[in-house]
């Protein structure tokens, strides 16, 4: 039996197979992640920034990539953004003199004991005896972080975070040394080098030849990539002038209509240079194979390519796209059908699981409240992945003041009346709420 998956929206092949399994495999797995509850994982220095505020930037540079025939659609629920200004404090206790290594995202200053040191310090020299650290970074663009590294002065968690400075300096230039100001616990991911910038994180790639070539009988060439994938189309060998189409679809027939299907690029190839019509952006041939990387990734089996007759294009393949998992669960009986189910459903599960865990890879490419709940718990049966929970909850619970519910779904003060019980709204809010029980019980 030939099993098509239709990965456009939740991951229901993985999750069906799962409720049926999961009675026979639940105490084997309690006790697994039992165990992988009381490891944790600690780093002599690591990129930090406030709680929250990297993955909701991160978010919104994931949520505001779908498109729909060519045209950009971002969300359309509240979307909320990083605090510019943020401080980061450490209360040392030194029995010796200690130099550490200071690198930011953004502009900053560094206080020792409420006194301002001069520019912006790559090293400093800190005293022995105790001491209150200070360094403060405005960054409009990405989120405010920072790394510093020294033989036990070290950026981690235990660093405290705060957006507001309500702090008072008297006419000496004394800082007050007290504030009503609230401090938290900094964020962290696994950014662990001095080069590692979270503002440069991006998934990994790996390029992927189409299974078949076919040209068609009204021009251009299907390319076959044998099962759904998700990345960024790529042309090698380019050369000539003129316009490039391209197509894309789960299905021959959706990437052949070319009125109809819903994802598509069009590109403007000159010499030396290729302009992505939908978004206007101009970049140059890559190396000396004349090659070219769409820019924004595509979700799909086939593609359909057809350019003017002054152009040429000597291979077309695809930079596979994907967040590193480690498969800890597995699933073996002697149905095949049931083996291929599994399969079908934990390769379903892998494209969804990207910075966070999506509804789908094709349309919406968003994080949903109804489906990330359901990714959280498939999740814990078969990566085990806590640091990708703990972003997309950290996305979906968005910045005080909280206004609306997630993803717009459900009453507002300012909505009409409902009539009845919204399975999509009101459901989707108490998924919202189940979500941290269930963190705390698998973690």
């Amino acid at each position: 039996m030939e099993l098509n998956v239709n990965y456009c929206g939740t991951n229901y092949f993985l999750r069906f197979s799962l409720l049926a399994i999961e009675r026979i495999m639940k105490k084997k797995y309690m006790i697994l992640l039992g165990a992988l509850s009381l490891a944790s994982s600690t780093f002599a220095q690591t990129w930090i920034w406030y709680p929250g505020d990297y993955e909701i930037w991160l978010g919104n540079q994931m949520n505001n990539r779908r498109t729909e025939r060519g045209a950009f659609f971002p969300p359309f629920w509240k979307t909320d953004s990083h605090y510019v200004v943020v401080e980061f404090s450490k209360q040392l206790n030194l029995s010796e003199p200690e130099e550490i290594f200071i690198a930011a995202e953004g502009k900053y200053n560094v206080k020792l004991d409420g006194k301002l040191q001069f520019g912006m310090p790559e090293t400093m020299l800190l005293p022995a005896g105790k001491h209150s650290l200070n360094i403060k970074v405005w960054n409009q663009a990405t989120p405010p972080t920072i790394y510093v590294k020294g033989k036990t002065v070290n950026s981690d968690s235990s660093w405290r975070v705060t957006y507001e400075d309500k702090e008072w300096i008297d006419e000496s230039g004394k800082a007050s040394d007290t504030s009503a100001t609230i401090y938290m616990d900094a964020g962290y991911w696994n950014f662990d080098g001095a080069t590692q910038r979270p503002s440069r994180f991006s998934l990994m790639r790996e390029p992927q030849q189409p299974v078949t070539k076919t040209e068609q009988s009204e021009g251009g060439i299907l390319y076959d990539f044998g099962k759904e994938t998700f990345g960024f189309i790529t042309l090698k060998n380019l050369s000539g002038k003129g316009k490039i189409e391209i197509y894309y679809g789960e299905s021959p027939e959706e990437a052949k209509d070319k009125a109809y299907c819903e994802t598509l690029d069009k590109l403007l190839l000159e010499p030396g240079q290729v302009t992505d019509l939908a978004i206007r952006s101009t970049s140059p041939l890559s190396n000396s194979e004349n090659e070219y990387a769409l820019e924004n990734s595509k979700a799909f089996r086939y593609v359909y390519v057809t350019h003017d007759p002054g152009v040429r294009i000597g291979e077309v393949f695809m930079q596979y796209e994907y967040l590193p998992e480690e498969y800890r669960g597995s699933f073996r009986c002697n149905d095949e059908e049931l083996n291929r189910i599994w399969e079908v459903g934990a390769y379903t599960m892998h494209l969804t699981t990207r910075e966070f865990f999506i509804d789908g890879i094709k349309r919406d490419r968003w994080v949903w409240s109804g489906d990330a709940i359901q990714s959280y718990l498939m999740n814990y049966y078969l990566f085990f992945d806590n640091e990708s929970v703990k972003r997309t909850i950290w996305l979906l619970r968005g910045k005080d003041p909280v206004t609306s519910h997630s993803n717009t779904m459900g009453l507002t003060k300012k909505s009409p009346p409902k009539k009845k019980f919204s399975l999509s709204a009101d459901m989707r809010e108490l998924l919202c709420i189940f979500r941290l029980p269930n963190q705390c019980k698998y973690t």
